[in-house]
Formats: C-alpha cells, sequence, structure tokens
C-alpha cells in the first residue's frame, strides 16, 4: 500500500476526470468502492491470484486509473471499513505486519474463523491463545498480539459457525472458545458467530453453548460474563445482542456508544419477555441485569440494568 514506489505524475492532462471532482465527492465515491459486502478472507501481502481477487473486491483497481490518484486516495477507509478475517495466526500476523503502522491501526474489525482448528493438532488452538493475550510488553511485540499488530481494533469475532465438521471434543471446543475470551480488554464490541439450524434451537436461549459447540453439557455457562469483562470498562453501559439468520446466530456484547452511534441508532430498550418460561425472541437484546435473572421473573430495571455495577 505504499506509495512512493510509484512516481508523482508530471502530466496533469492526461489524468483521470475523476481526479476533477471536489475532494467530499471524491471520498464518498473511495469509500464505497474501498468497502466489500462480505468479510476479506485471509488476506496476503503476497501478490497471488487469490489475493488479487480481493483486491478487486475491495476496489483497490480504483488506485490503478492513474497517478494522481495513486498519490492522494485516503486509503485508510479500505481498513476502517472491512471486516479481515484469517483461519491462522501466521496468516493475521503476516498480514498485519506487512502494512504500514498507520495502516495497521486502522484496522477496526477482525474476525477469527475456527474452522481449521482440530484435536490432532492442537499447536493451532494454543497459537490463538497466545496471540489473543492482551500485552503490550517487548516479550509480545517479539512472539507476536493481535492488540500489537492491530492497535486500534475495536470489534473482535469468533467465527465458530463450523463446529459440525470440527474435529474436537465438544467440551474441549468450548474450553478454547472461553480461553479465547480470557485476556481480550480494551474492545467496544464482541461477536461470537455459532450455527443454529431449526426449530428446536432457535427455542433455545441465544446464550446456550449449544449454538457455537454443538451441546450444552460443556462445562462452565460463562460465554457471555467473558463477553462483558472484554468489552469496555467495568463501569461502561454496554448490551447482550443476538440475531438468527440462515441457520446461524451472532450473540454480541457491545458497548451503547458503539451500539448508537455505528450499528442501530434506533435502538429502544431491551427485549421483554412475559415470564423466564417464554422463549427469548429469535432476534433481540437483554441489559446485564435481565442476563443474570434470565431464569426468574424479576423485573429488569433497564436504566441501572446496562451497568452490571449498578444493578447489584
Amino acid at each position: 500500500m505504499s506509495s512512493s514506489t510509484v512516481a508523482y505524475p508530471n502530466n496533469l492532462q492526461t489524468q483521470s476526470r475523476l481526479v476533477q471532482l471536489p475532494q467530499e465527492i471524491k471520498s464518498l465515491i473511495f469509500n464505497l468502492c474501498f468497502t466489500t459486502d462480505g468479510a476479506v478472507v485471509d488476506p496476503s501481502p503476497n501478490k497471488s491470484p487469490a489475493n488479487g481477487h480481493v483486491a478487486r473486491r475491495m476496489g483497490v483497481n480504483l488506485l490503478q486509473t492513474c497517478r494522481t490518484l495513486y498519490h492522494e486516495t485516503d486509503r485508510r477507509s479500505l481498513f476502517t471499513q472491512n471486516t479481515f478475517r484469517f483461519r491462522t495466526v501466521d496468516g493475521a500476523s503476516t498480514f498485519l505486519r506487512s502494512l504500514d503502522p498507520v495502516h495497521s491501526a486502522c484496522i477496526y474489525d477482525i474476525e477469527i474463523d475456527a474452522q481449521s482448528m482440530q484435536a490432532n493438532h492442537p499447536g493451532l488452538a494454543r497459537e490463538w491463545l497466545h496471540y489473543l493475550a492482551w500485552g503490550n510488553g517487548q516479550w509480545d511485540k517479539a512472539l507476536g498480539s493481535l492488540h500489537v499488530d492491530a492497535p486500534g481494533l475495536k470489534c473482535l469475532r469468533l467465527n465458530f459457525e463450523s463446529w459440525p465438521k470440527i474435529a474436537m471434543k465438544r467440551a474441549e471446543l468450548w474450553n478454547q472458545l472461553r480461553n479465547m475470551l480470557s485476556k481480550v480488554e480494551g474492545l467496544e464490541r464482541v461477536v461470537v458467530k455459532g450455527a443454529s439450524k431449526g426449530t428446536a434451537m432457535a427455542k433455545r436461549a441465544p446464550f446456550s453453548p449449544l449454538h457455537f459447540v454443538g451441546g450444552d453439557d460443556v462445562g462452565f455457562d460463562d460465554l457471555v460474563p467473558r463477553m462483558w469483562s472484554a468489552v469496555g470498562a467495568a463501569n461502561e453501559s454496554k448490551i447482550v445482542r443476538w440475531a438468527r439468520q440462515d441457520g446461524k446466530l451472532e450473540l454480541e456484547v457491545v458497548s451503547m456508544s458503539h451500539l448508537l452511534e455505528h450499528l442501530d441508532p434506533y435502538w429502544y430498550g431491551p427485549s421483554v419477555r412475559r415470564s423466564h418460561t417464554h422463549p427469548w425472541p429469535e432476534n433481540g437484546s437483554c441489559t446485564w441485569f435481565g442476563y443474570e435473572n434470565r431464569d426468574s421473573d424479576v423485573t429488569d430495571p433497564t436504566t441501572k440494568g446496562l451497568n452490571p455495577s449498578a444493578a447489584e
């Protein structure tokens, strides 16, 4: 992404007409071109055909229109507006470290796909645990840490949609998911993605391990508390949300400020059940208080429920 390898043009008459547009309009065009519909999967700094396909999807070919655009285009939206999905630590670290520090600091949204994990090769699972340790010391910089490689990260997604195909015991996979969140902190949003097909699974609570590892008898049911700890500060207002679509379920904890500014400015409040025996809606949200008292009919004081310390 460096512009130092291409000389600045001497003859502006042969440049694209796009250059003549007002800067505000050019910025809108660039932002639209640089945003993909889905995640950018396993991006690589190498010039391979696969990487070229990613480049086309991200509108990077726009930079080849002329040398003026190549030099004047603000590339930061390439990184701030897209989700980057990785299956291995090596792939994530190699790509992030290949970027200019200005651009690696602009990566806000990263997804980790668990599909490559398996019991016969535990090394990958251990590598992710180490890479997700939120350290800032020289040791972390030398060995690698997501927090160091993407210092501006705001959203972390853990994709366990492929749990039916992952060759690991359900309890082991559940512990892997829990441990991947154990040392993450200070984010605006954490999302865990699972598979939830059929009416029977749709009736299960969105917090159930069943959606993410295929079983609910897997040990400590503390996924939401771990997600909660990874977002913001202890006294910051947050909310638990979930959404089901096409046989998939996304469970997330998000800060209220990030929710209202970037995701849903019209969010009006948590979901309400007639009683704790009724199923949760397929798409909805709840406060910390609502989650803590999900098995009772205690009324949720919404104004306090957004803050776990205020709900005591």
